[in-house]
């Protein structure tokens, strides 16, 4: 283990320092070094042969301390632990080799490195040996370079100060600006919430009268709903019987369970009148050979089958007719509720007019008076099935107080209730 080396060398610039170092790291194989600029909070690593571009030729130096590591082997330049009286002139290098005797070659360094670097010590430091020599051979230069020296350190902190007082008033300038520039921020913050503030309040205001009309609307409506519903009713009643009596016909349905009655009135009528032309034929050609007897049986054949064929044709004219009175009676029976629907809607309107403006119910009897016969079916009139003359008879004798009819042997006296009794047994 070999003692830890310290000696005072002439101070070299930056660039030369990192060369320096550069090359004794390429010498025992480490892959960087470390440096320490002055007022640096920590040394930042450099890579071996990767010099910075920002160290340029330059008499002030920055560098306040170099250091490089490698198997045990370390080398440091401190330019902050010389001595007050050599600090203007030299720096103070370490080399230090903690190695132990007699260990493995790959455990420390080899010694012809060791030798290298002891060259790149003297070619570094030594060249100027001769140079600081001479200073102290001549005081007054020496003197003169001392009092450079301290004008440049105190011109040097000056400019530091100066830089110190600029950054130190620009802060303050940031921070009087950042100051400002929020106080202006927060004053048209506070502007425009207030102007959010107000419009709120006079939208508010604004749906609060909208509600208050709309609950004013509301109640208006919920007075006149009946009224409204009732109406909307009456116009979907009033379009479907529209529709109704538009495309009032019979269904398909009804055609087809009526088509078989058709065909089968159809089918008999064409048979019967085959059978007269058939029994008027033979009819015919046996009145021409044969005798009265036969020939009267001949001709009723024929006979009797036309009485049938008339019954029949007077039985399908009846059918039909009584078929076009039910249409005919649906058809007005429509018509009929239609203005059943009028008049009760009006019923309906004038009652409640009569409330508001009476401010009480209408009466029984009127209301009983304007409803009267509202949705009834309208009795059939039985007079129209009475033949003519009974008819003509019915109204004489209704009109008649009394009446005296002579019959042979006698004669009849009837008075009006008789006369009425009379009627109803007719009738019935």
């Amino acid at each position: 283990m070999m003692p830890e080396t310290r000696r005072l060398v002439p101070r070299v610039t930056d660039v030369e320092l990192l060369s320096f170092f550069s090359n004794a790291a390429s010498s025992i194989g480490a892959p960087s070094f470390s440096v320490l600029e002055f007022g640096g909070a920590s040394p930042f690593q450099v890579e071996t042969g990767d010099i910075p571009d920002d160290y340029g030729e330059t008499a002030v130096l920055r560098i306040a301390k170099a250091e490089v590591y490698h198997l045990r082997f370390r080398i440091v330049l401190d330019r902050q632990s010389t001595d007050q009286g050599d600090a203007a002139l030299f720096d103070t290098l370490i080399i230090e080799n903690t190695a132990a005797e007699g260990s493995q070659p790959r455990q420390g360094v080899e010694p012809k490195a060791i030798r290298d670097i002891q060259d790149l010590v003297a070619s570094t430091f030594g060249k100027d040996d001769e140079k600081v020599s001479g200073l102290f051979r001549n005081p007054k230069l020496f003197r003169d370079l001392l009092a450079s020296h301290h004008r440049q350190n105190v011109q040097l902190q000056k400019t530091v100060l100066t830089v110190g007082e600029q950054a130190a008033a620009a802060r303050v300038a940031l921070e009087q600006e950042f100051s400002r520039r929020r106080a202006t921020l927060d004053d048209e913050q506070r502007r425009e919430d207030a102007a959010r503030e107000d419009a709120l309040k006079a939208k508010l205001a604004t749906l609060s009268e909208k509600e208050n009309a709309l609950t004013a609307r509301e109640k208006e409506l919920d007075d006149r709903s009946n009224t409204h519903a009732r109406r909307e009713l009456h116009r979907d009643l009033k379009n479907k019987i529209a529709q109704r009596a538009d495309s009032l016909r019979v269904t398909p349905e009804t055609i087809a369970n009526r088509r078989p009655i058709h065909l089968a009135v159809m089918a008999a009528s064409s048979g019967l009148v085959a059978l007269i032309f058939f029994f008027t034929s033979q009819a015919d050609l046996s009145s021409q050979g044969s005798g009265a007897t036969l020939s009267i049986i001949a001709g009723a054949k024929p006979l009797t089958l036309t009485i049938a064929l008339l019954g029949l044709i007077a039985w399908y004219l009846r059918w039909m007719n009584r078929w076009f009175e039910r249409y005919a009676d649906a058809e007005f029976q429509l018509k009929q509720f239609d203005l059943d629907i009028d008049r009760a809607s009006w019923v309906v309107e004038t009652a409640l007019e009569w409330k508001l403006s009476q401010d009480r119910p209408m009466p029984e009897h009127l209301l009983e008076t304007i409803s009267r016969n509202l949705f009834s079916k309208s009795e059939k009139d039985e007079s129209a099935d009475i033949h003519p003359a009974d008819y003509l008879a019915s109204a004489i004798l209704g009109r008649a107080s009394n009446v005296n009819l002579k019959v042979p042997g006698g004669e009849i006296s009837l008075t009006g209730k008789d006369i009425g009794k009379l009627k109803k047994d007719q009738l019935s």
